[in-house]
Order: structure tokens, then C-alpha cells, then sequence
């Protein structure tokens, strides 16, 4: 399918096949998005990719992927205890730091064995770093023919500044999924998704006291809460619930398709009337995404067993 084709079909009521591509233990927005993708209805949740991440309090590339596959497991473990979702280790390493060339992992495989064995398009919702997108389409370019990517990444093409998180964590591999030419919609956080903020009051009255999941999300915003000094009016921007509610509510967004920006060397945009297209997220509603949110966790049967944070994972024994 061309672009147009991938629009119309994301814009469709077909029940869509999905990989999430996620850093899950980040923040606390991961975990929403995947709680929302597992429940909505228009979402085949396949498998999830743990993609890596670093900051002050996470001391490599592979440590964060690995304590992105552990949160993982708990989301899951949540939802059932035979929860039966595939989950793959992803990169341990920048494509840059590579060398410039792709980083092998199960999740690269992942992307490019469920694309080749799938008889139509495979959504990948790229919620974090795009190393392991953009390694499983340089190791097998033809997988482009079968998979759409949903990224956060970058900021709006209308201002200079491309700091945004999941880009800067690894440039080289968001240059690379910009140029690649797959099918893409790239949603821009500051101007776009940064409109996803809500309070603690909202939070409270919508996850507490349902269900294992929904206590899970609760718990990581009263730890974030704490952490912060509980100060009044406290709220957090739940980014990535966007990925899945443009798949199960498209409405909720604006779209325009338009040429590829660059992702250039000065780390500025850049721009070239030459390039192929993708679709570019304009504005997104937010209201419309957090009724749906809410509607489709409230929805969730869940069966399996709620593990706090602070609970010793054994692995790390």
C-alpha cells in the first residue's frame, strides 16, 4: 500500500495487527499504552519489543532495555496470569555506536519475521528509541512492503528544535527510519501529543480501585506523585496513548501528508521537495483519547496478579 493507502487504512474500521515498540520502564506513559492496546478493540496486540533507553538514573543502553522487558512482563502479569503476548529483548546498543550499521536482536527478528509471515499490513507503534525498527528494516529492506510504523518522535516541523527524547536516544536510528522510505506517520511530541496531560484527580477517579491493571497505572502515578513532593495540582502527560488511539479512535487526530523532513547533522530540521512522503500528525484531541482510554481499560477482564514496583523481580537476584 502507498501512503494514501495506509491513511485510509488506519482511518478504516479494520482490526489492525500491532507490535509495540516500547521503552516501558522510562516513565510511566508506556505502561498506558500498552494496557490501552491490549483492550482496544480495533488493536491485535502480537508482541512486544522492550526498546532500550538511558538517563541519570539508568547506566547503559542495555540496562534500560533490560528493565524495559521486566516492566514488560509485569504489565502483562497484570492483565493475566498466562498472559500469552510474546515479549522480545531489543537492542543493547545505539545503530551510531554500532558503527552504523544495524543492531541484531530478537526484537529486530521479531519486526521482520512477523512482517514476512503476515498476510497484511503490520503496525509497529514505535513508543520509544527507533533502533529496533530502523535495524530490522536495514537488515531486511523488503519488509517495507509489509509494515506501516506509528513513531513519537521529534518535535513540530514548524520549530527548530529536535530534543525530543525518543529521537535524541538514538539520532542515527531516526535519521534512518525518516530516510528509509517504509510507510511512517510521524507524531511530533512538543505542539502535538504534549497535549495529553491530565491531574491526579483524573487519574485517581478513572484507575483506582479497578482491576489489577488499572491499580497498576494508579501506583506509578502516585509514585511519581510522591516522588515529586505530592505538590498541588500535580499532573502528567500520558505521551503514548497516542500510538494506539490513532489506530482505535483516528478521529481523535489531524493528518496531512507531506513530504519526509531530514532529521539533519546540525540536528535541525531540514527539508527536500525530492523526498518520498509520509503522514504527519498535526494536532491530536484530547479529550477524544482520553474517553477512549479510560472507556477501553474500564473494559479490560483482567485475571492476572498486580506485582508493586518495590516487589523484588527475581531476576535481579
Amino acid at each position: 500500500m502507498d501512503i494514501r493507502d495506509i491513511l485510509a487504512d488506519i482511518k478504516s474500521d479494520r482490526k489492525k495487527k500491532v507490535i509495540i515498540d516500547t521503552d516501558t520502564a522510562n516513565e510511566v506513559d508506556d505502561q498506558f499504552a500498552i494496557a490501552y492496546a491490549i483492550a482496544a478493540e480495533k488493536t491485535e496486540l502480537l508482541s512486544i519489543n522492550a526498546a532500550p533507553f538511558t538517563h541519570s538514573e539508568v547506566d547503559s543502553y542495555a540496562e534500560g532495555m533490560e528493565k524495559s522487558y521486566r516492566e514488560i512482563k509485569r504489565v502483562l502479569a497484570a492483565y493475566s496470569g498466562d498472559c500469552n503476548i510474546p515479549v522480545f529483548k531489543g537492542s543493547t546498543e545505539q545503530i551510531e555506536k554500532n558503527g552504523g550499521v544495524p543492531v541484531d536482536s530478537p526484537a529486530a527478528r521479531n519486526i521482520i519475521d512477523t512482517a514476512l509471515s503476515s498476510d497484511e499490513t503490520v503496525y509497529i507503534l514505535g513508543i520509544g528509541a527507533a533502533t529496533n525498527i530502523a535495524s530490522a528494516i536495514m537488515m531486511r529492506p523488503e519488509i517495507k512492503e509489509k509494515i506501516a510504523v506509528i513513531w513519537l518522535g521529534g518535535n513540530s516541523i514548524e520549530g527548530d528544535n529536535l530534543g525530543e527524547y525518543n529521537l535524541v536516544q538514538d539520532y542515527t536510528a531516526g535519521q534512518i527510519l525518516l530516510d528509509s522510505g517504509v510507510p511512517l506517520m510521524l507524531c511530533p511530541a512538543w505542539n502535538v501529543t504534549c497535549v495529553l496531560y491530565t491531574l491526579l484527580d483524573e487519574f485517581k477517579r478513572e484507575l483506582s480501585g479497578r482491576g489489577p491493571m488499572c491499580e497498576l497505572l494508579w501506583q506509578l502515578i502516585e509514585e511519581y506523585y510522591t516522588n515529586a513532593g505530592k505538590p498541588a495540582g500535580y499532573g502528567r502527560t500520558i505521551w503514548d496513548i497516542a500510538a494506539p488511539a490513532i489506530i482505535s479512535v483516528p478521529e481523535c487526530g489531524s493528518y496531512k501528508i507531506i513530504k519526509a523532513p531530514i532529521f539533519s547533522e546540525k540536528r535541525v530540521y531540514e527539508f527536500d521537495d525530492s523526498r518520498h512522503e509520509i503522514i504527519y500528525l498535526e494536532k491530536i484531541d484530547r479529550d477524544t483519547v482520553y474517553a477512549d482510554t479510560w472507556k477501553n481499560l474500564h473494559s479490560l477482564k483482567c485475571t492476572g496478579e498486580y506485582i508493586p514496583r518495590w516487589k523484588k523481580d527475581e531476576s535481579e537476584e
